[in-house]
């Protein structure tokens, strides 16, 4: 049911315990109908690039994003130089697979800088990234991170901010979480306005912890956002590019990962198809 509606899907690695190497989650992909996986460090990690690939293309699957670049703000150079090694690792991945490179560009605590400071700085990176991205025909994404990632994440928290620098960076995209964008006011003038510019759209529920802690992802259905809103928004502004489920196996207590799978592609199979 929904074949078509499963293709578009896809889910990142993240969500795998570390007893589900990614050669065996592209398997579960493939038998659930999808059609796209998101890679991280760990999934390069696993398999040679070359291997890599095959493994994609024997299970039908797109790479749908790689993750991730950027962090620009490290003070500690040991960081900068694995980032770096990282970075070298996703433009190699991103002009063999054909994958956007979701961009983080790192939060306030990497530096130990001011905010004000910290944009600028990010700003920095952000276009020497983009320099190296059109050079070696790479398409890199940028992803506004929620407020509460402003330490140790992103610096670039709202929609209109990341249009703005898109805007100063010709060809660099969006990266749309839904996690980090659901509060923003701006978001569904973004969708509206911005559907050419969508390379990575992410999706998952949210909880709202009661005694006020941070928000935190949960499986689709456990959380309090309209996910059905926001997929049909997208459509209605003409989006008809991949959807990818991003859960967190640590976050969530690393849970059996079939039915995690089986569930995720099922519900939204289903909201797709309304």
């Amino acid at each position: 049911m929904y074949a078509a509606e499963r293709r578009r899907l896809a889910i990142n690695h993240y969500a795998a315990p570390p007893d589900c190497p990614i050669d065996v989650f592209c398997g579960l992909l493939e038998a659930e109908g999808c059609g796209g996986v998101g890679l991280v460090a760990r999934s390069l990690a696993e398999l040679p690039l070359p291997r890599l690939a095959h493994c994609l293309a024997d299970h039908g699957l797109v790479a749908t994003s790689l993750n991730s670049t950027g962090y620009v703000l490290h003070a500690d150079p040991v960081a900068a130089e694995r980032q770096a090694r990282l970075d070298d690792q996703l433009f190699e991945a991103a002009l063999l697979l054909g994958a956007p490179i979701n961009l983080i560009p790192g939060g306030m605590l990497h530096g130990g800088l001011a905010l004000a400071a910290a944009r600028t700085q990010a700003l920095d990176g952000i276009a020497r990234l983009m320099e190296r991205a059109n050079a070696a025909g790479v398409v890199l994404a940028l992803e506004p991170m929620h407020p509460v990632g402003i330490g140790t994440k992103g610096c670039i928290n709202q929609l209109s901010d990341t249009c703005r620098i898109m805007d100063l960076n010709p060809g660099l995209g969006l990266t749309l979480d839904l996690f980090h964008s659901w509060w923003d006011a701006d978001l569904v003038a973004t969708i509206q306005a911005e559907t050419a510019r969508l390379r990575v759209v992410q999706v998952c529920d949210v909880a709202l912890p009661p005694d006020g802690s941070a928000p935190r992802r949960v499986p689709l259905g456990e959380g309090v956002l309209d996910v059905a809103d926001f997929l049909q928004r997208l459509g209605a502004a003409g989006y008809a590019g991949m959807i990818e489920y991003e859960l967190f196996a640590d976050q969530l207590g690393a849970p059996p990962i079939r039915p995690l799978v089986h569930h995720g592609v099922q519900t939204l199979a289903g909201l797709l198809a309304e």
